[in-house]
């Protein structure tokens, strides 16, 4: 997936794991359109609500445990939440968080429910909406987010009272668009015009990841190098990124050498996306030196950070660092990151990312 805008990078992308479970494309899912069902497994916290009712306002969002930015944006969900609580119905629904072992095998389901349950026990004061899960298969995520060409999280859905997809978007975004749907002034149909083609051009890359992840699964290099090198100028650091993240755990060595080859063509606009690409490839690598290279190729990336984005860079930069056992330069790196909040775009992400930044330090503490 090419992140275009830092907004995007704040979210946590889930790549390799679903697109090896993920064969074909869902119907797709556009604004404008009626709101899938939401087939839960079971409730977490709150209501059961497993379908919007026409006549009834919806935010439908969606998280996992692992998820740094799902956890930063939860307190203003909360808020937002408690603000229209009576007019809005707010639906959080837990996927993509089935914990897997070295065989890939999904935990329990058993385990799976007390596990998330805990986790949702211990920060209850800033979920205060309804928490419900996703199924082993992530069927919710699927119907809604693969269809309309979201693939990270948070994510969240705005549905009006038609039962029509009247938004989608980062859940921090959705302010004043909220306050609009409930007063039945937002123009679906203008922001069904300016958002869908994204949606479309979103999925068409989709197509090409499913490609990628086909070949990774056969171990065809050249197969794999063939999609890279044929696409566009633009499109190139994308796919490669697809390639790393499709084979960073199953073939580690592979995705190295797809990262040695690419990361220099990588523009600035993705220079945070290859150091995120990184701080994950890092934990698969069974060689010091391997790691060590990477770090350094990581850092050349931070180098061609923009403003816009660099704290994010320099923070994934820092997670690189710490796991190959840097702690001191690792700890510089998150310091530069918090000095270059600043300059983030937008701008209204501040607090957001600053808190990714610090739990982010926090998680250093753990290793």
């Amino acid at each position: 997936m090419r992140i275009r805008t830092a907004l995007a990078i704040l979210s946590a992308l889930a790549i390799s794991g679903i697109a090896s479970a993920q064969s074909s494309l869902p119907p797709a899912l556009h604004v404008g359109d009626n709101a899938p069902a939401i087939p839960i497994t079971g409730v977490i916290k709150g209501d059961k609500i497993d379908h919007v009712e026409k006549g009834k306002t919806y935010v439908v969002e969606f998280w996992a445990t692992w998820c740094g930015p799902c956890i930063a944006s939860m307190p203003h969900l909360s808020d937002m939440a408690d603000k229209y609580q009576g007019k809005v119905s707010f639906v959080s629904v837990n996927t993509w968080d089935y914990n897997k072992d070295a065989k890939k095998v999904p935990e329990t389901e058993e385990t799976h429910i007390k596990r998330v349950a805990d986790w949702v026990t211990k920060n209850t004061d800033k979920m205060r909406y309804n928490i419900v899960r996703d199924d082993v298969s992530d069927t919710i995520s699927t119907n809604w987010m693969f269809a309309a060409g979201r693939y990270g999280i948070p994510c969240a859905f705005i549905v009006n009272e038609e039962g029509k997809i009247a938004w989608i978007g980062h859940p921090t975004q959705m302010d004043k668009v909220l306050e609009e749907v409930t007063a039945g002034t937002w123009d679906v149909k203008a922001f069904a015009d300016k958002f869908n083609p994204s949606i479309d051009t979103e999925r068409a890359k989709r197509e090409v990841q499913l490609k990628v992840a086909a070949a990774v699964k056969a171990n065809d290099s050249a197969a794999i190098y063939k999609i890279i090198d044929s696409s566009d100028t633009a499109s190139k650091s994308t796919y490669a990124m697809m390639a790393i993240s499709s084979s960073s755990r199953t073939n580690p060595d592979l995705a190295f050498t797809i990262f040695k080859k690419y990361a220099h063509m990588a523009p600035a606009s993705e220079a945070a996306s290859w150091c995120s690409t990184a701080s994950n490839l890092v934990k698969s690598l069974k060689t010091d030196e391997a790691k060590n290279e990477l770090a350094a190729m990581c850092g050349e990336c931070t180098s061609m950070a923009e403003p816009k984005s660099a704290a994010l860079a320099y923070t994934y930069h820092a997670s690189v660092l710490n796991s190959v056992g840097k702690k001191e330069e690792a700890a510089k790196w998150i310091e530069k990151a918090k000095a270059a909040v600043s300059t983030f775009e937008p701008a209204n992400q501040h607090d957001a990312l600053m808190n990714f930044i610090n739990q982010t330090a926090k998680s250093f503490e753990k290793n």
